[in-house]
């Protein structure tokens, strides 16, 4: 394994800390900034939103100033912005500081899936960007083992830990061996990019999968509630935490099959795997089989994040990457977010979870139909010129 590979997969387990190391210390966070809920969820989005706003941006950052930049530039954002909270007890430098690491796990998150695509050996790029994506979710769960530990010393920790991780990064960047920055006549301008209908596909997998893990990763505890009688989503957290874990080892996973198994079917039968398990839930009250079906739909919604990638990752030439991947991530993260508010406004408006997963499994099902015969093995790539 090269150093820059090592570099790529360590990165991962260091986001999921980094972007997921306010929710352990959320009632001490509440207690020192004297805020309400509703208030301590604009501190635990706030990185959320310019992670998601600069997914192209950062895409298109990493294929104009080169990885080695765009690495540099993200851990100095990601360790300034872990920073600004521990300066002192202010909710405000809290906000600003998540914001501006918002900004730097974006450009991270990105340099890293080109930088695996540019450097995986044998054409494997999916392979190690799945195992990318698994290390970051087992980061997640790091977070709320580490956190509560280091709280002890103090609260200012919480934003140290990610800081001192950023430092140790930086220090490793000089010794990486990366291309250079590619010029404009090298890259595809993003309107081509934009026409290529193999990225909207790409995207909108992306957006169920990817949207439906996160939005269930976040709602799976108050789901439980609403068949378990007597207790609360605080009661079964711990189903929000095994869930990402299944979802954390299902990337890994899923970066194994697409050695023996071609990337489409692989992102094709988790839609269909996803779409039957959303039928289920939407008609099943039973405790168990609740916290199974959503186990199993964490599972079908992880695995083909290394196929996804795998087939972006030959779409275009290594110089118009970054920028191809923004995109998709782009749609990925949008997809997160809607489906997140549509789970919330399923509850709200209609008394019950089961209208989210019903809509959830006709989404799923409608975009598989629609890319079920243009996503090929071998995705022709678009060039400047071309």
């Amino acid at each position: 394994m090269t150093l820059e590979i090592a570099f790529a997969l360590l990165t991962g387990p260091a986001l999921g800390i980094i972007m997921m190391n306010v929710p352990p210390a959320l009632t001490e966070l509440m207690a020192l900034y004297r805020v309400s809920y509703t208030e301590i969820a604009l501190l635990m989005s706030a990185l959320l939103w310019p992670h998601t706003a600069m997914q192209l941006p950062a895409g298109m950052i990493a294929d104009r100033l080169g990885l080695r930049r765009t690495q540099v530039i993200s851990l100095g954002c990601m360790c300034i912005g872990s920073l600004l909270p521990a300066l002192a007890p202010l909710f405000a430098l809290g906000i600003v500081g998540r914001m501006l690491t918002g900004v730097g796990t974006a450009m991270a998150w990105m340099a890293t899936m080109k930088l695996l695509a540019v450097h995986a050996p044998g054409g494997r790029a999916g392979a190690y960007q799945a195992f990318f994506g698994g290390f970051f979710s087992l980061g997640s769960i790091s977070a709320y083992l580490a956190i509560p530990i280091v709280l002890r010393a103090g609260w200012r920790w919480i934003f140290l830990i990610p800081a001192v991780i950023c430092v140790a990064l930086l220090a490793v960047v000089p010794m990486l061996r990366l291309p250079p920055h590619a010029s404009a006549a090298q890259s595809v301008p993003l309107r081509r990019i934009l026409a290529v209908r193999q990225a909207w596909l790409l995207g909108s997998y992306h957006a169920v999968a990817y949207g439906s893990m996160m939005s269930l990763g976040s709602w799976v505890p108050a789901v439980l509630a609403e068949v378990v009688r007597g207790r609360t989503a605080t009661e079964l957290a711990w189903a929000g935490a095994l869930f990402m874990l299944v979802s954390g080892v299902s990337r890994l996973c899923g970066g194994i099959v697409i050695f023996r198994v071609p990337p489409p079917a692989v992102a094709h039968g988790s839609l269909v795997g996803l779409a039957a398990l959303c039928v289920a839930l939407a008609a099943t009250s039973t405790p168990g089989a609740v916290l199974a079906l959503a186990l199993l739909a964490a599972w079908f919604g992880s695995i083909n994040f290394g196929a996804l990638f795998q087939l972006a990752s030959r779409s275009v030439a290594p110089d118009s990457l970054g920028t191809f991947l923004g995109f998709v991530n782009t749609i990925g993260n949008v997809g997160a977010v809607a489906l997140t508010i549509m789970f919330g406004w399923s509850k709200d408006a209609l008394g019950s979870f089961a209208w989210g997963f019903a809509a959830l499994a006709v989404l799923a099902v409608t975009t598989l139909l629609a890319g079920l015969h243009a996503l090929g093995p071998e995705p022709k790539s678009v060039h400047p010129t071309s």
